[in-house]
């Protein structure tokens, strides 16, 4: 098992999953707190929201879920999909050894 130690000597690390309706309101949150946090990917399977959080994140984008969890260097993962793929996507991402952080509901 992992072991995780707090993070204090950087910004922690963030790629959020589900560029919807919902997302903004985590892009804001981390916008206010860019001093000790930093959005380093987005993922949405439709593209028009990909490239819409694309052009406001300046963050690297992944279609796949999957494929975001396992290539990103991040610390937490937002999902902010439907909730019905939240539970597949955070086991996802738990076992990419990342923090979950999930929209209800889990």
């Amino acid at each position: 098992m992992r072991e995780f130690h707090p993070i204090s000597d950087r910004k922690v690390k963030f790629a959020l999953t589900g560029c919807g309706r919902i997302a903004a309101n985590h892009f804001a949150a981390l916008d206010k707190h860019a001093d000790r946090a930093e959005l380093v990917a987005v993922c949405d399977t439709d593209p028009a929201a990909l490239e819409k959080a694309l052009a406001l994140t300046g963050s690297q984008g992944f279609r796949s879920h999957n494929e975001m969890v396992k290539a990103v260097e991040a610390d937490v993962v937002v999902i902010a999909t439907p909730s019905g793929v939240h539970s597949a996507q955070a086991i996802a991402a738990a076992n990419a050894g990342l923090h979950v952080m999930t929209e209800k509901p889990m």
